[in-house]
């Protein structure tokens, strides 16, 4: 079918179905973006066994946790694939955490949904960062690397 995976097939919280899901079907399973620590992917993992962990930086309860889920998926042979669904700083402490995952094999979810255009969020940034030709260069400037923009702030505040 072409299908490379299927994400969240079902609740958060039916790792039993998880299982169920994962041992009758020929692509991928992949789940956790709503899971809220490292705990609980370690019982993802235990109990519904997807083939793909996709921890959220923001749910998962920040940058410590989502160490600790990546450090998992290496102990239990997971590919990780993060979810971040938008454009900005949530995108780059995810990005940032990926470019040190050993099995980082999947490529980053880079989602425009809920953001809008990419090239028009990047102008909040005073150096956007944009995929070009499928790749990301990370800043290296001092956090995440990212630097407001006060010009373009204004467009956006109600005054």
């Amino acid at each position: 079918m072409g299908i490379a995976h299927f994400e969240e097939p079902l609740p958060q919280y039916d790792f039993p179905g998880l299982k169920q899901v994962v041992d009758s079907l020929d692509c991928s399973v992949s789940t956790g973006e709503q899971e809220i620590s490292s705990w609980r992917f370690r019982d993802l993992i235990q109990l519904g066994n997807p083939d793909i962990l996709q921890p959220d930086v923001l749910n998962v309860g920040g940058l410590s946790e989502m160490i600790r889920v990546y450090e998992m998926a290496v102990v239990h042979n997971k590919i990780v694939m993060p979810h971040s669904p938008s454009v900005g700083a949530n995108s780059m402490a995810s990005l940032h955490l990926y470019s040190t995952v050993t099995n980082a094999v999947r490529p980053h979810e880079f989602s425009e949904e809920f953001t809008g255009p990419a090239e028009e969020v990047s102008k909040l940034y005073q150096e956007p960062v944009l995929p070009k030709n499928g790749t990301i260069s990370l800043p290296d400037r001092p956090g995440l690397g990212l630097e407001i923009n006060p010009d373009a702030l204004k467009n956006f505040i109600d005054e």
